[in-house]
């Protein structure tokens, strides 16, 4: 199962207080033994950028995941890659740019560009799972609404971590 990790879930798997902790170390666990195969996107990397030790810690965890092509979305200064990271035609960048705007659509008001930069980024990965704790993605209108547009599935770490137990 190729499984596409968000930033928050980054920075949940660095601290051990948060409440998506022990489900995200169970997916990790899952990782090691070959259930599951872990990505991340440049689009997410990009938010990893505070000096702080969880972040710190953030930044180790994400460096042993696979890095996904690099789609790019939005105007030049949003850019999160040079052009040796960027994968696709310009045909493809128009394709997305039309796809990150539908996505604002379905996901509830206040998702980023950089997660729908990582979404499309899954997308083009033909990856089975995008795991967030992002309720404007996550929460069970928009990933319905989500899933049924793009046939990708928003899930959160809880709810991967008990699909894998079973």
């Amino acid at each position: 199962m190729k499984v596409i990790i968000d930033t928050n879930c980054l920075l949940d798997a660095a601290d051990k207080h948060s409440i998506a902790y022990p489900y995200l170390q169970n997916i990790f666990v899952a990782a090691s033994v070959g259930k599951v195969k872990l990505w991340i996107s440049l689009h997410s990397l990009s938010e990893i950028n505070k000096t702080d030790a969880m972040t710190k810690r953030a930044k180790e965890i994400a460096g042993g995941l696979n890095i996904l092509p690099h789609y790019p979305i939005g105007v030049w200064g949003e850019q999160v890659g040079t052009w040796d990271n960027v994968s696709g035609t310009w045909g493809d960048a128009e394709r997305n740019q039309e796809l990150q705007t539908e996505l604002a659509s379905l996901a509830k008001a206040g998702n980023s560009i950089r997660d729908r930069g990582a979404y499309i980024d899954a997308i083009n990965a033909h990856a089975d799972v995008f795991v967030t704790s992002d309720r404007q993605l996550a929460g069970s209108g928009p990933a319905e609404r989500i899933r049924q547009r793009f046939f990708l599935r928003v899930i959160t770490p809880k709810a991967l971590a008990e699909e894998l137990s079973t």
